[in-house]
């Protein structure tokens, strides 16, 4: 039995998918920072930079909740000419405090956690 597979028979797939949530919210905001981006290749630089093994399928539904809760806006553009149109994704002022806040926190916990799992 995997790892994976034993983490699914204790119900910590659940677990998993939460705390991969949240990191999915920090990482695409953190893109999203410094320019825009269409879905496609949001999801490309977050598996190849960020190390996020998202599933193609989760990127569109994690871009529609982050831009219901007004943390991201989009819009359509023609890619290049004659290319067809894409529809980017941009942080709006919203997304861009509620980076702030999700790093802040990111780094709180990094150090803290990290400090107590290394403790001997």
């Amino acid at each position: 039995m995997t790892g994976v597979e034993r983490e699914a028979a204790r119900g910590g797939g659940d677990r998993r998918a939460q705390w991969f949530k949240g990191l999915a919210d920090l990482a695409l905001l953190r893109l999203l920072r410094d320019e825009p981006h269409y879905g496609l290749q949001i999801l490309d630089r977050l598996r190849s930079e960020a190390g996020l093994g998202l599933a193609e399928g989760s990127i569109y539904p994690l871009l529609h909740r982050l831009e219901r809760a007004g943390l991201v806006s989009s819009e359509w553009r023609l890619a290049e000419e004659g290319g067809r149109p894409r529809r980017y994704y941009a942080i709006t002022d919203a997304g861009a405090e509620e980076l702030g806040e999700l790093l802040a926190e990111w780094r709180r916990l990094r150090t803290e956690l990290g400090d107590f799992l290394e403790r001997p």
